[in-house]
């Protein structure tokens, strides 16, 4: 479901004071600050079967992170928000918002997808004890939250991701 407007903000101000996110610095501006332990991965070498395996692969650290009837914010900047059940048996997929204010009656809502294919992307849980936030530009992912980041240490290699070492990290930003 989208988020309304209020709950939306909200979880953007998080984003922005929290996580000190900085989305106009460039490609060699450091975008987040983040205060909990996380890990950041390039993922610029990415091959078509690392691409076949990444959404199967992400949902299931979610899962691992979750209990049942947890959900997580899927957020797309400057687009819509959404909130959803990672364990529903549905595809997660775009909505059409009939909004009177919009030419045509109304808009398409679409769901982000893991790989930042042009905005920034970021997956966080309801209680925001963890996260997944993309970098289109930079193509990287920061992972936060104890075990988010362990998940994704048992799985980077299948998704052909590089975990990036702090010198790396500064080097590179």
């Amino acid at each position: 479901m989208i988020l309304d407007k209020q709950r939306g903000r909200e979880i953007w101000d998080w984003v922005y004071d929290v996580l000190d996110f900085t989305p106009y610095g460039g490609v060699d501006f450091v975008p987040f600050h983040i205060p909990f332990v996380h890990s950041i991965y390039d993922i610029s070498q990415m091959l078509p079967e690392h691409m076949e395996k990444m959404d199967d692969l992400i949902l299931s650290a979610f899962l691992n992170c979750t209990d049942q009837g947890e959900r997580l914010y899927a957020l797309d900047w400057q687009h819509s928000s959404f909130l959803f059940d990672p364990r529903a048996d549905v595809e997660m997929e775009d909505i059409y918002v009939e909004d009177e204010r919009y030419t045509g009656g109304g808009y398409y809502a679409y769901f982000p997808p893991f790989y930042p294919d042009g905005d920034y992307y970021f997956f966080l849980d309801e209680k925001l004890r963890f996260g997944y936030l993309s970098h289109p530009w930079r193509r990287e992912v920061w992972i936060f939250g104890k075990a988010l980041v362990e998940e994704f240490e048992r799985i980077d290699r299948q998704l052909g991701w590089l975990k990036r070492s702090g010198a790396d990290w500064r080097a590179n930003g």
